[in-house]
C-alpha cells in the first residue's frame, strides 16, 4: 500500500524539524525561522507556539506538559514551561560546552536524552567555545536540589542525529552518523539497565556509505521504529522505513519531500503520521495502516 501524504502547513523558511503531539495538536519546529508552531487538525491551521527558539530542532513533551527543545543555535536544551516562559537546563559537560543538540527524548522519570551532534550550520556568536572531541548521547537529570545534571551516556557514537526509547523504556535507539561528514550511518540499540546505565551496543541497521542516515524516528503501536532517511542527492532517495526492534526493515515508503527530517503520530487515536522535511513543509498521511 502506497502511503499518501498531504501538505498541511508551510512551506516555511528552511527545513522543518522536531515534532511532538500534545494530545490535541502537533508541535513542530521551523528551525531556521526560530519558531515552534502548533498545527491544530480540527481547524487545519498552524499558530505560533513559541518565537525566538534558538533554532530549536528536536522536541519532546514531558509528563507535566512542558516541552523540551534541542537548540542547535544556542548549543543547549531548553524547557518551554506551561506559563509561557522558557527555562535553561545544563549546558556544560565536565566544564565544557557541548555540541549542537539535534534531538531529545524524555522518559517517565523525567530524564532528558539528547542526541548531541555536530551541525553544518554554525551556532550563534563567535567560535569562542570549541566543540567537544566526541559526539555522544547525553542525559539530563535532576539532582537532589532539583538542579540539572548532565552526563555522557555513549562512548561509541560518531554523530547521533536522533534518539528514541522503546515503549517499556528498556531500549534506547540511536540514529548515528552524518554522511556529509563521511560517517557510516547506522541505527543502534542499547539496553537501558535498571540503574539507568546503558548496556552494550547492538547494530540494528547499517546503511551504504552514500546513504543519508536516519534523521528522525518514532514508534508505532507494535513497537516498530518508523524512521525518516535518505535524500535525492545520493543513495535510494528520500524514504520512510519501518524497522522491527530486531533490525529488520519491514517496509520502505517514498517520503513526501526531499530530506525527510522527523516523524510522529498524531490525530485521534494517533492514527495519522506527520513528517517534516527539507522543503519547509509539514506533511500528514492518514492511510499508513499504523498507529502510534
Amino acid at each position: 500500500m502506497t502511503w499518501e501524504f498531504e501538505k498541511v502547513a508551510g512551506p516555511y523558511k528552511g527545513r522543518t524539524g522536531g515534532l511532538a503531539w500534545d494530545g490535541n495538536a502537533m508541535l513542530f519546529s521551523a528551525v531556521q525561522e526560530e519558531r515552534v508552531l502548533r498545527f491544530d487538525p480540527a481547524t487545519g491551521t498552524a499558530e505560533v507556539f513559541r518565537n525566538y527558539t534558538g533554532r530549536a530542532n528536536g522536541l519532546a513533551i514531558a509528563a507535566d506538559g512542558s516541552v523540551f527543545g534541542a537548540q542547535e543555535g544556542g548549543r543547549r536544551v531548553i524547557q518551554f514551561l506551561k506559563d509561557g516562559s522558557t527555562a535553561p537546563t545544563k549546558d556544560l559537560l565536565g566544564g565544557k560546552h557541548h555540541n549542537q543538540p539535534a534531538d531529545v527524548a524524555v522518559d517517565s522519570a523525567g530524564r532528558v536524552w539528547i542526541a548531541d551532534a555536530y551541525n553544518s550550520t554554525a551556532p550563534y556568536g563567535p567560535p569562542v567555545y570549541p566543540m567537544l572531541d566526541h559526539a555522544s548521547v547525553l542525559r539530563l537529570e535532576r539532582g537532589r536540589r532539583r538542579s540539572w545534571k548532565l552526563k555522557r551516556m555513549t562512548h561509541d557514537t560518531v554523530g547521533p542525529r536522533a534518539v528514541l526509547l522503546s515503549a517499556d523504556e528498556k531500549t534506547l535507539y540511536v540514529a548515528d552518523g552524518d554522511v556529509e561528514r563521511g560517517d557510516v550511518c547506522q541505527l543502534f540499540a542499547y539496553p537501558v539497565k535498571a540503574d539507568g546505565e546503558l548496556g552494550p551496543i547492538k547494530v540494528l541497521v547499517s546503511l551504504m556509505f552514500t546513504e543519508r542516515g536516519i534523521e528522525g524516528m518514532c514508534l508505532d503501536s507494535e513497537g516498530n521504529i518508523v524512521a525518516c532517511a535518505g535524500w535525492k542527492k545520493s543513495g535510494g532517495g528520500p524514504v520512510i522505513h519501518v524497522i522491527s526492534p530486531a533490525g529488520t526493515i519491514l517496509e520502505t515508503h517514498p517520503a513526501p519531500a526531499d530530506m525527510p527530517m522527523r516523524c510522529a503520530f498524531g490525530d485521534a487515536g494517533l492514527a495519522s503520521l506527520y513528517v517534516t522535511a527539507g522543503d519547509g513543509g509539514l506533511y500528514r498521511s492518514k492511510n499508513t495502516g499504523r498507529h502510534g
